[in-house]
């Protein structure tokens, strides 16, 4: 039974969690869009029933993945936009040894792509000149709205790839579409000068040539850069010493005397309950524990 909705003002909203895990399921959550991925995370393993912690007391990591990328630890749902019911997945950390593995991403490395070098770049840049080439022609035999807007847009998205080969780095590189705009705009402007040295002196047959092709143009930068922008990471490597320091930093409170609980003294539930316990409590607790489950919320695996 899905749970309704949650009002806007709450800072809330509900949305389905895919889990991607050895055995992946799905459930649907309200969670709070206020909370750094990192605290959202941890929350959403909870409620999915997901260990907290290895067996050897180190804090397991999850990330999240929302509109195509995974986000950063600071980043939350409210800037993003996530509305009701949006898909985002949870992607946690695989087992130590488990040889789970991520696939690497399909786009061009930040060092020693194919695009490097002189001879693909000019064969990029011969092929977005063949385009231009190609419109002028074209605008020449006719100038209709669709021949004015649909080769801009062919255009951008052909130069602002290039640029993306030629910077490498992050596709989120506000240099991308400055590049993309810088390689497209002259041969923009080339592309015009043949049709307007022809035409008369008409402003509306300009005008109808002019600003569909100049939309055109826009509309195709902002797109290739989206799809640049929005090419799925891998997920980040997460090293000992960088676990070391999370546990050092993290404060957590026994689920049983609500003290400290310092990382060398630290359990958690083995049904998955999410709690936190000293090794003392928690055995204290279980010794006395007659029923099924754990013995501290009663939690029983099905």
């Amino acid at each position: 039974m899905n749970r309704p909705a949650a009002p806007q003002d709450a800072r809330t909203v509900q949305v389905r969690v895919q889990v991607i895990e050895m055995e992946p399921f799905a459930l649907d959550l309200v969670v709070p869009t206020y909370l750094p991925a990192s605290d959202l995370t941890q929350r959403i393993a909870r409620d999915a029933g997901l260990g907290a912690y290895w067996d050897d007391g180190t804090r397991r990591k999850f990330w999240l993945r929302a509109r195509g990328r995974v986000l950063l630890d600071h980043e939350r749902l409210d800037e993003l936009g996530v509305i009701q019911h949006e898909l985002v997945h949870l992607l946690p950390q695989p087992p130590p040894g488990s040889g789970v593995q991520e696939r690497p991403p399909e786009y061009p490395k930040n060092k020693g792509y194919a695009a490097a070098g002189w001879g693909p770049t000019l064969t990029g840049l011969a092929l977005v000149g063949s385009i231009s080439v190609a419109w002028a022609l074209g605008l020449l035999a006719s100038h209709s709205i669709l021949m004015s807007l649909l080769p801009p847009i062919a255009l951008a998205l052909l130069g602002t790839s290039l640029a993306r080969h030629l910077l490498g780095g992050e596709g989120s590189d506000i240099k991308v579409p400055l590049l993309g705009a810088g390689i497209c705009f002259p041969l923009w402007l080339l592309a015009l000068v043949p049709t307007l040295l022809t035409i008369e002196i008409d402003p509306l047959t300009i005008a109808l040539i002019v600003l569909p092709s100049g939309v055109g143009l826009l509309i195709g930068v902002t797109v290739a850069w989206l799809a640049w922008y929005g090419a799925v990471e891998p997920l980040p490597e997460v090293t000992h010493a960088e676990v070391v320091m999370q546990e050092q930093v993290a404060v957590y409170q026994c689920g049983i005397c609500g003290l400290e609980v310092q990382p060398d003294v630290r359990t958690s539930c083995q049904y998955a309950c999410g709690r936190i316990f000293h090794v003392g409590c928690l055995t204290a607790r279980q010794s006395v524990h007659t029923g099924h489950g754990c013995a501290v919320c009663g939690f029983v695996p099905g």
